[in-house]
């Protein structure tokens, strides 16, 4: 027994060292790196905020500067930083526009090996270059923002804007596939754009029942089918937001393989009903919203721009999507999140596949298999450090999910973020502007992989 003990120290030493070695960002120091920064941001953003450097006597770049090598000192006497990251904070806080009247500049240049960049510059001196464009970023105080939430286009897609989200719940009435004559009920949640602020309504994390929003409209249509034993309202840090950005979003459940079922909703026989209802769900909840579009008494009167309609789905979800993009031309992208996935199965549509390395439910290996024989253009994107639970809002505790040693659901959402808008902007709205967003980029929480 004292041989095993000391095994097991040598190899926990070993570990800790090795790691302790990593480059910023890197290795298995990533994640605990990673947190370390953004705990040192926030601290700067508290002992000095940017918007109190105002460029007047002890308010100037020099008090900015001195004030944040402060902080940097005192997390590194705490041993609250790594040494190999002090250069990474330094460019962090050097990377802002504090105590100046310069702008964030930030550059996409698709030809350079870092096609996202960002510098504080004078307005006059952020325009378009002959191989890059340049956009003065003025809500953002951060280089690092820039790049990283705005990939130096100034929209941060984690914002809700230029709208906020309404909410209805719509009854369909459709007959069973597995089971006819039998009936589904399918209480439909659909969000969408409004210029009503609020209160949301926490079930739904939007504003119920307000009007919609028609002066932007007509509005594109993701379709959402949830996991298996998931709700239509399993991922509300996602598809509020979406109809907050110019979307329908319109998620039907599955009757017999939801939450509400539970545990009977997990069983082979409910999976493998829910295997023949799902698609029939979701396309049936498509011609209502269509049948709705063209119907001058119904509130989504003229709201669904009927040739930019995209399907998506997590886990179960993510089998529906294959599944439907498949049989009805009518989607024109398709979004899969961890999905489970048949050897067969594939896109022949635009796509943007996200899986997890820690993913313990489905695989992983045939989800890369599905994506590589897919046609193009599609993107790949592998988070790290996070499991099966990162596109829903809560998380069952295991190995998928068990902060610190994962990331937490807040971190993983932010990460889903990133990706889901632009690339719906790009490849269902028909919007370049966001086409940064898919350049071929790297970083410590994921890994890329896009064909054009």
């Amino acid at each position: 027994m004292r041989a095993r003990v000391s095994l097991i120290a040598v190899v926990l030493i070993t570990t800790t060292a090795l790691a302790a070695q990593d480059k910023c960002l890197s290795g298995a120091s990533a994640l605990n790196d990673q947190r370390a920064i953004a705990d040192l941001r926030a601290a700067l953003d508290a002992e000095c905020p940017c918007a109190a450097y105002t460029g007047v006597p002890v308010a100037r770049r020099a008090n900015f500067l001195r004030c944040a090598r402060d902080v940097l000192r005192g997390a590194v006497s705490r041993a609250n930083l790594r040494p190999q990251c002090q250069p990474h904070f330094r460019t962090l806080y050097r990377g802002t526009t504090c105590g100046t009247t310069k702008v964030l500049c930030g550059r996409f240049k698709p030809s350079a090996r870092t096609p996202l960049s960002c510098q504080p510059r004078r307005a006059t001196s952020c325009t378009d270059g002959a191989t890059y464009t340049q956009q003065a970023c003025g809500n953002e105080s951060y280089c690092a923002d820039v790049v990283d939430w705005t990939a130096s286009t100034c929209v941060d897609v984690r914002t809700r804007a230029p709208f906020q989200a309404g909410v209805q719940v719509v009854p369909y009435t459709k007959t069973s596939v597995a089971h006819p004559p039998q009936s589904r009920v399918l209480n439909t949640v659909i969000w969408y754009p409004t210029a009503v602020s609020g209160p949301l309504d926490p079930a739904y994390a939007a504003v119920r029942d307000a009007p919609l929003e028609r002066s932007a409209g007509p509005y594109p249509l993701l379709m959402f089918s949830h996991g298996s034993c998931g709700l239509p309202t399993q991922s509300l840090f996602l598809m509020p937001l979406l109809a907050s950005q110019g979307f329908i979003v319109a998620a039907p459940p599955h009757p017999g393989n939801t939450l509400a079922e539970f545990p009977t909703c997990g069983t082979s026989q409910a999976q493998l009903d829910s295997a023949l209802e799902r698609p029939a769900d979701i396309m049936f909840v498509l011609d209502a919203l269509l049948a709705a579009n063209l119907d001058e008494a119904s509130p989504f009167f003229g709201a669904i721009d009927a040739a930019k309609i995209g399907m998506s789905g997590h886990s179960f979800g993510g089998y529906t999507t294959y599944v439907t993009t498949a049989r009805d031309a009518r989607f024109k992208v398709a979004v899969a999140f961890a999905p489970f996935v048949l050897s067969w199965q594939t896109f022949s549509i635009p796509s943007l596949t996200m899986m997890a390395d820690l993913d313990s439910y489905v695989n992983n290996a045939a989800i890369q298999t599905a994506y590589d024989w897919s046609a193009t253009p599609k993107y790949l994107v592998a988070l790290h450090n996070t499991g099966h639970f990162a596109w829903s809002d809560g998380c069952f505790p295991s190995s998928d999910c068990s902060p610190p040693l994962t990331l937490t659901q807040d971190e993983a959402h932010q990460a889903v973020q990133r990706w889901v808008l632009p690339f719906l902007q790009l490849h269902l709205v028909g919007d370049t502007s966001f086409a940064p967003f898919l350049a071929p980029v790297s970083g410590p929480g994921f890994s890329f992989t896009a064909v054009p």
